[in-house]
């Protein structure tokens, strides 16, 4: 698992490779949120274009940044979710409340 940041404005985008499961989400989420505190932004894009599995715990990371961008007044989305991320997604509901950019 390994995460990279990007920022674009005040857009944070946080682009993952790897697994999202119960092991690597606490990781993922301490450095999302660090960045997230420490840069001027208040929008979130999660590029999803490199992660091979998640699990429920990627679904919690997902509705917790979410709620934190949210908390600023930003928004957030996810970006080139594979197909079988996007069914993930698609059964946990989430993907009708995060929009999927191209």
């Amino acid at each position: 698992m390994d995460v990279r940041f990007k920022r674009d404005g005040t857009t944070l985008i946080v682009s993952i490779d790897g697994e999202i499961d119960h092991h690597t989400s606490r990781i993922l989420k301490d450095r999302i949120d660090s960045k997230f505190i420490m840069e001027p932004v208040k929008n979130m894009i999660i590029d999803l274009a490199r992660v091979t599995f998640m699990d429920s715990a990627g679904i919690g990371l997902i509705m917790g940044r979410m709620k934190r961008v949210s908390s600023v007044g930003g928004k957030m989305s996810i970006r080139h979710p594979k197909p079988e991320i996007i069914k993930i997604l698609k059964m946990s509901n989430v993907d009708k409340l995060i929009s999927k950019e191209a």
